[in-house]
C-alpha cells in the first residue's frame, strides 16, 4: 500500500489531523483504505482506519472538517473505480474505525457526483452539518424521479435514510 493523497485540518486545540488515501502499490490490484492521523506536539498517531475499499482507484475530498462537532474531522468525498465510475462517501471521524455511512443509509440508491450535482453539506446551527444533499439517479428505491435527496446527520455521524424533503436545520 502506498499513500496517494492527503488532506489536513487544524483543530482548535492545535492538533493537526491528516486523512491519507492509501492505495494498492501492486500492479493490477485496485483497492484503497483511508487512514486518519493526528499530530500533537510533532508526534503522529493513527486515530482510525477505514475498511478495505475494493475497486477504489482514487479519492477526492469535497469537505474535510469537523462537520459533526465532536472535535474530529469528517470526510465527505468521492471515490472512483478503475473505470472512473464515481460514488460519494461519508467517513465520519472516529476513534479506531472509519465507517462509510452513505453506503449503509443509502443502500439501493445510485447518486450522481458530477459537478452540477455534487454532494454537499447542508449546514445547521453553529456551522455544524445538519444533513448531506445528494442527487439520486433513477430508478430510485423510493420510486421518485431523479432529484435531490437529503440524508440527515444523526449523533455519532450516522445518516438517516434519504428523503426528498430537506430537513429543518434551524438556520
Amino acid at each position: 500500500m502506498s499513500p496517494s493523497a492527503a488532506w489536513t485540518w487544524d483543530a482548535p486545540d492545535g492538533t493537526i489531523y491528516v486523512m491519507v488515501d492509501v492505495e494498492s502499490a501492486v500492479e493490477g490490484v485496485v483497492q484503497a483504505v483511508a487512514d486518519l492521523w493526528a499530530v500533537t506536539d510533532g508526534t503522529p498517531r493513527r486515530v482510525a482506519r477505514s475498511e478495505l475499499m475494493p475497486s477504489v482507484a482514487s479519492m477526492r475530498a469535497l469537505a474535510f472538517e469537523d462537520l459533526t462537532g465532536d472535535g474530529i474531522p469528517d470526510f465527505l468525498g468521492v471515490i472512483a473505480d478503475s473505470a472512473e465510475a464515481e460514488y460519494p462517501v461519508f467517513l465520519p471521524g472516529a476513534q479506531a474505525s472509519l465507517v462509510e455511512e452513505i453506503q449503509t443509509a443509502g443502500a439501493g440508491y445510485r447518486f450522481d457526483t458530477a459537478d452540477s450535482n455534487a454532494p454537499a453539506v447542508v449546514p445547521g446551527r453553529g456551522g455544524l452539518a445538519c444533513a448531506l444533499r445528494l442527487w439520486a439517479l433513477e430508478p430510485a428505491p423510493d420510486s421518485l424521479p431523479a432529484g435531490w435527496r437529503y440524508l440527515p446527520l444523526l449523533r455519532g455521524g450516522a445518516l438517516e435514510r434519504p428523503s426528498p424533503l430537506a430537513p429543518d436545520c434551524g438556520t
